[in-house]
């Protein structure tokens, strides 16, 4: 029921999101983001970026406020008692069972779309009619659902709009993190400044944003993989190859290597080939440490482990996605 409720409200809503929303909608994902992004950095449109994290976005939604923003679109008094009774289901989590009184349920068909629907008018359309009219420089949004930026070409543009931001969401019963949000300069360094830094970097979907010297002699924006979520993630390919270090070797490597691609398949973009190494390189290591504790008896060496590797050898990092 709620897989055909998403499909009819997208109909509708697809026709009212504005090009700045990226997240959970078709033929557009975060790659499609993230070279926005470098689009407008490159032409100067992102000379300061303003950071910014809502709290507990999807437990913090405010049931009646989203209600009565579906009723602007959608007359139909049937469906939004539907959208309704979606919203107001229990949540079971293991053998926990929780009936949450705010908010929309994190897993759920619906919680995306309604995601987007309340954010389209807490956040996009503000921007969009009356935040944009009222400054001197450019203005850009990037949102995918609850992770944005908000680019400007001038920094007086960007501490206004970071001083009411806040006022803003809490129109809407939302809150930023005051740790997570933040001002960042992002100013192409001058072509005399050859190698080196850029002035700023901030994280987006998952990666570090920031200005690197290109190959060809020239500024250009580079990302690589957050440094948190590379972490995370080798310790969660440690911790697998722990869990299983029992099983037959070549399903090991089978489930080892769907885990590794798919990593490459999102975080494998121009630019981020040393992250991608190193993620590998943690990898061989933990299924080497804990294939060598499979039983007391057990004496991996490492010349042993290089030859069971050219009979299953891990994927090689590879770029997947041109950014710029």
């Amino acid at each position: 029921m709620q897989e055909a409720l998403r499909e009819l409200l997208e109909a509708v809503y697809e026709q009212d999101f504005l090009p700045c929303s990226y997240g959970y909608r078709p033929g557009r994902g975060a790659h499609d983001a993230i070279r926005a992004f470098t689009a407008v950095a490159g032409r100067g449109g992102a000379n300061w970026v303003l950071e910014a994290d809502i709290s507990s976005f999807f437990d913090s939604v405010d049931r009646s406020a989203l209600l009565d923003l579906i009723a602007r679109r959608i007359p139909d008094g049937s469906i939004r008692r539907l959208v309704g009774k979606c919203l107001h289901v229990d949540v079971l989590d293991g053998e926990e069972l929780t009936m949450p009184d705010e908010g929309t349920a994190q897993g759920s068909i619906l919680s995306p779309l309604l995601a987007n629907v309340y954010l389209h008018y807490a956040l996009d359309l503000w921007i969009e009619e009356d935040v944009k009219p009222r400054m001197r420089g450019s203005v850009t949004l990037l949102r995918y659902a609850d992770d944005f930026v908000i680019c400007f070409e001038r920094e007086d543009d960007a501490r206004r709009v970071m001083d009411v931001l806040p006022k803003r969401m809490a129109r809407y019963n939302l809150s930023l993190a005051p740790d997570k949000t933040r001002l960042v300069p992002f100013t192409r360094p001058p072509r005399s400044q050859e190698g080196g830094k850029g002035p700023g970097s901030f994280d987006f979907l998952g990666f570090t944003h920031y200005w690197r010297w290109s190959r060809s002699g020239r500024w250009v924006v580079a990302c690589k993989t957050r440094r948190a979520r590379l972490s995370r993630a080798i310790q969660a390919l440690r911790e697998w190859c722990r869990q299983n270090r029992h099983r037959p070797v070549a399903q090991q490597h089978v489930a080892l290597c769907r885990r590794i691609r798919g990593h490459f398949n999102y975080f494998g973009v121009n630019g981020n080939l040393r992250c991608l190494n190193i993620l590998v390189h943690y990898v061989r290591r933990a299924w080497h440490t804990w294939l060598n504790r499979r039983s007391q008896r057990a004496n991996l060496t490492w010349e042993r482990f290089e030859a069971l590797l050219r009979t299953y050898p891990l994927p090689a990092p590879r770029i997947s996605v041109q950014i710029w």
